[in-house]
C-alpha cells in the first residue's frame, strides 16, 4: 500500500464525511488501483449498500488521488511546495454499475488516464468488488491549479 487511509487526506481535497477512498494500492504512469472499505454509516451508504453516487464520487477522488500522488512525488525540494491541482468533473460517459456493495465490502477502483490535455484529462475507470467489475466510467476530469 503507497498510501493508507491517514496519507490519503494528503493527496486529495476532500475530507469527512465524503472521503470514499482509503487507501492507493499501486500507480504507473498512467494508471492507479485505490480502495474503500464500505462502512456501516457513510454519507454514501443506504440500507446496507453504497450508492450510485458513492461509486461515482469513489471514481473522482481516485483520479484525485493518482494526480495528488504524482504531483507529490514530482517535487524535488520544500521550494517547490504547492498545492496539487483541484478536479472538476466535467463529463461522465457510459456509466455503467451492475451492483451496489454491501456494507464490509471491500472495493477497488482502477483509473487510467487516456488522454490529457491543456488541464483536461479523459480517464477509463473501473470498479471491482471482490472477482466481479460492478462499475465502470468514461470520465473527463478538468484540472485548476490553486494558488498558494
Amino acid at each position: 500500500m503507497l498510501a493508507g487511509r491517514q496519507d490519503v487526506l494528503k493527496f486529495i481535497p476532500q475530507r469527512d464525511p465524503i472521503v470514499v477512498v482509503h487507501g492507493l494500492e499501486t500507480i504507473s504512469d498512467n494508471t492507479a488501483i485505490t480502495v474503500f472499505h464500505v462502512e456501516e454509516g457513510h454519507l454514501f451508504v443506504r440500507n446496507g449498500k453504497l450508492l450510485e453516487a458513492g461509486i461515482m464520487e469513489n471514481i473522482a477522488q481516485s483520479c484525485a488521488l493518482s494526480s495528488g500522488y504524482r504531483f507529490a512525488a514530482n517535487i524535488t525540494d520544500a521550494s517547490e511546495a504547492a498545492s496539487p491541482p483541484i478536479g472538476f468533473i466535467g463529463g461522465l460517459k457510459n456509466f455503467i454499475i451492475t451492483d451496489l456493495p454491501s456494507v464490509g465490502s471491500i472495493i477497488r477502483t482502477t483509473v487510467s488516464v487516456m488522454h490529457e490535455v491543456m488541464g483536461m484529462q479523459v480517464v477509463e475507470a473501473s470498479v471491482q468488488c471482490g472477482k466481479h467489475v460492478i462499475a465502470s466510467c468514461e470520465m473527463k476530469i478538468f484540472l485548476s491549479q490553486q494558488e498558494t
